[in-house]
């Protein structure tokens, strides 16, 4: 039996499938229409928005290198490289104080190449860590350009820099920031610049990093359509402002899209404008890639139609065929088959059963969704340690949702004021593995969870190896009780670890805050506290308050009695040195001196040594250690065994300079003139031409052979004759300075004061003040 057996039948078909075509056809191109539409408009957003993160990203770390540049102009170094004359030792010194600091701030980071320092008063250039007074080179035609500049800083677009020290020429794109120093001035009063040369390629990987980077061309241009990042690197510095993509873009809004021919193809050019250095992002787009969604959104509504229309028209076939009950016939059909089937195969869907095709996608989507939850379920942890270090370490990006981050790890705080500890257990080198010390931290974080959430709300995660960071949230206002409980729940978790674990942690207490994007605050100063342990020793609670402010000039006081310690290396006296070093570091610790002061008064010790050792010509490589000072130091964690490391390497260099000098031959007229400048030092007119004629010799064949037997020159040496007496009429009478420069052969006091405090870091009236002082308490009874 035909399925149009009667005339009636065909004519009710065809009516129903003219009818259900017309609604296909006007249901699809409406879906079209409003799809489209939308997602066009969609697009475009995406496109601004994430243009508007990449400018965010760029403008923050741009304003972060600019920021740290101000804080450079603020240092002691590069105040005296700019400010003072270099007519005596102090500018070597600073020079390579500030070699060491640039290079720090570079090595520290991924985004600066390279630091440039140039005085228009002294016609200096710092630069790569060289000094040169001679012509400017000419990568650095910057400074003859910025020198009539009005404002206080500029961006200068990218240029090819030269890499010094190869043996042909190798450059570097950078972008540069010029900042005058000093930072405020009037005109005409500026003494020089500091150009901070920025990678061009991190520029590059911040347009590069993001969700867009597959779809078109991104690059970023200056005010003057000049290129300043892009992927194609033989572009950069080129005017592009004539092309009509760049030309668009300069003369349209700070920011927005319009539609042009870019490489002979219609394009859509979306751009952004940085407020802070006015350089502006660029994302070209073809209109082939930008409408590509639409094209497969019009490709599925067709197929979708067409399925529709299919189904339709056999639709209204079967119910031209059936006439009585079509419906229970195909239901006792399905029936049937399902009965027989209970999981269709995908061959049996490709044939045309779309239901069995529905019941296995719908099985798969309940498969994924439960391996779903159990993926969840697993990286719980990872989750919950990654939302602990945005807390400990930045500001979350997206405040709105951190506490629904917090809800699905089951973290719980107080909304306000949180304290942040930082616990560590104290010689990690003798608890053994790593695997040991993890789960001693393990175990201090959960216990330290129990005691916080007893009475109060916090929680607590390994930090560091052997390290635990344990935030504290507490509900009601009294920040001086909040600190007490802090306090309270430091102590229960030192007695615990020593009662459990055997083992002693010491652990520092961060100041209050009173919103989680600053918790990260608190955290650091727990650490900074938790150093302090090298000052008060392990098994203690150091809190934040109990850390007091360190002056500049305790500092210098400090570092002057580091030049009696050198007197005794080069006379050599070890007995003399050492006990000239253990009341150095009793000092340091009476003036709770900051760790990493400590370690660097240390390492300036050890170096003012070396450079002793080179004087006398031994080899100064024989006297650092196998790895750096710096890093020596660091694998000690008390006081004392910084102090008796010390110790040791002074009195080894002593050792190798008494062998130095036993294996010299004695030189008799060096010893005459010796002997006469200390019985004669107090004779304003004594100098080498003096010696010269009274000894009969040249002056170079007189100054060469003082050199090799006293490891110094002449002048040298007789200012730390002349010191020395001074020092002795100054702590021994309460004569006039005036007197007392003449006794030791200085006619100009001025003269006496400056080489005084150069030599010993105070004024003649401090040092005999300190030295009264001294022994004031020396004689007080015990």
């Amino acid at each position: 039996m035909g399925i149009f057996r009667y005339r009636s039948t065909k004519k009710t078909v065809l009516l129903l499938v003219s009818l259900l075509f017309l609604v296909v056809f006007v249901i699809s191109f409406l879906s079209y229409r409003v799809t489209t539409n939308r997602l066009k408009y969609e697009l475009t957003d995406t496109h601004m928005a994430l243009l508007g993160q990449i400018e965010h990203k760029m403008e923050l770390m741009l304003q972060i290198i600019d920021k740290e540049t101000i804080q450079m102009l603020g240092t002691d170094e590069i105040k005296t490289f700019f400010d003072t004359l270099d007519n005596d030792g102090t500018g070597r010194e600073n020079d390579y104080r500030l070699s060491g600091s640039l290079n720090r701030i570079i090595n520290g980071g991924e985004y600066v190449f390279s630091i440039d320092l140039y005085s228009y008063t002294k016609k200096r250039l710092f630069s790569n860590n060289m000094l040169l007074d001679s012509e400017i080179p000419d990568d650095y035609q910057w400074i003859g350009q910025f020198e009539p500049y009005l404002g206080y800083s500029n961006w200068l677009s990218t240029r090819k820099l030269s890499m010094y020290g190869s043996s042909f020429p190798i450059y570097r794109n950078v972008a540069t920031l010029v900042r005058t120093y000093p930072l405020v001035h009037s005109p005409g009063y500026r003494r020089g610049a500091i150009a901070v040369n920025i990678k061009e390629e991190a520029l590059y990987g911040l347009l590069s990093d993001s969700p867009h980077k597959g779809l078109g061309e991104t690059f970023m241009v200056d005010g003057r359509g000049v290129i300043v990042s892009h992927d194609d690197k033989s572009k950069l510095g080129r005017d592009a402002s004539e092309s009509a993509v760049v030309a668009g873009v300069l003369n349209g809004p700070a920011e927005g899209h319009f539609r042009t021919k870019a490489d002979d193809q219609e394009s859509t050019v979306f751009y952004v404008t940085s407020d802070y250095t006015g350089w502006k992002i660029v994302n070209v787009v073809p209109e082939i890639q930008l409408n590509k969604p639409l094209i497969n959104i019009r490709n599925v509504l067709l197929v979708v139609a067409a399925f529709l229309f299919v189904a339709a028209a056999l639709l209204a076939a079967l119910v031209g065929y059936w006439t009585l009950n079509p419906f229970n016939r195909f239901a006792a059909s399905l029936s049937s088959r399902l009965g027989m089937h209970p999981r269709f195969s995908a061959s049996e869907a490709k044939q045309g059963n779309e239901f069995a095709y529905l019941e296995t996608i719908v099985n798969d989507i309940l498969s994924d969704s439960e391996q779903l939850q159990k993926q969840i379920k697993e990286t719980k942890p990872f989750m919950k340690w990654r939302l602990y270090t945005e807390l400990l370490t930045q500001h979350p990006p997206y405040s709105r949702d951190i506490q629904q981050y917090m809800d699905l790890v089951g973290m719980q705080l107080h909304p306000n004021h949180f304290i942040v500890m930082s616990a560590e257990f104290d010689r990690k080198s003798a608890i053994g593995s790593s695997a040991d010390l993890h789960l001693y931290a393990y175990a201090l974080c959960n216990v330290a969870e129990e005691l916080i959430n007893a009475e109060s709300r916090g929680a607590a995660i390994e930090w560091d190896d052997g390290q635990c960071a344990i935030i504290v949230s507490f509900e009601d206002d009294d920040p001086e009780m909040h600190a007490v409980r802090a306090m309270a729940v430091a102590d229960m978790l030192k007695k615990f670890a020593e009662q459990n674990f055997r083992k002693t942690v010491t652990i520092g207490i961060g100041g209050e805050v009173r919103e989680l994007r600053d918790i990260r605050m608190s955290h650091r100063q727990s650490m900074e506290a938790l150093k302090y342990k090298l000052v008060m020793g392990n098994n203690t609670i150091i809190s934040a308050d109990d850390i007091q402010d360190y002056s500049a000039g305790e500092f210098h006081r400090l570092f002057s009695l580091t030049d009696n310690m050198i007197d005794s290396i080069k006379q050599p006296d070890e007995d003399k040195l050492r006990e000239q070093v253990a009341s150095w570091f009793e000092a340091m610790a009476t003036s709770n001196v900051p760790p990493d002061i400590i370690r660097q008064l240390v390492v300036q010790l050890l170096m003012k040594a070396a450079g002793v050792a080179g004087e006398i010509g031994m080899n100064q490589d024989e006297l650092v250690p196998a790895q750096n000072f710096q890093e020596a130091l660091e694998q000690h964690e008390t006081l004392e065994h910084i102090r008796d490391f010390t110790a040791g390497v002074l009195t080894g260099l002593i050792e190798r300079i008494r062998l130095k000098r036993s294996s010299r031959e004695k030189n008799e007229a060096i010893d005459k003139i010796t002997r006469f400048i200390r019985d004669n030092y107090m004779h304003g007119d004594l100098s080498l031409n003096y010696l010269s004629e009274r000894f009969h010799m040249s002056i170079s064949h007189l100054s060469k052979m003082f050199k090799d037997y006293t490891g110094g020159n002449f002048i040298d040496y007789l200012m730390e004759i002349r010191i020395a007496k001074s020092k002795e009429l100054l702590a021994g009478g309460s004569g006039k300075v005036r007197d007392i420069a003449e006794a030791v052969g200085y006619a100009n006091v001025n003269s006496f004061t400056r080489i005084f405090k150069k030599m010993t870091g105070l004024t003649p009236s401090e040092y005999r003040e300190l030295e009264w002082a001294k022994r004031g308490e020396r004689d007080q009874p015990s």
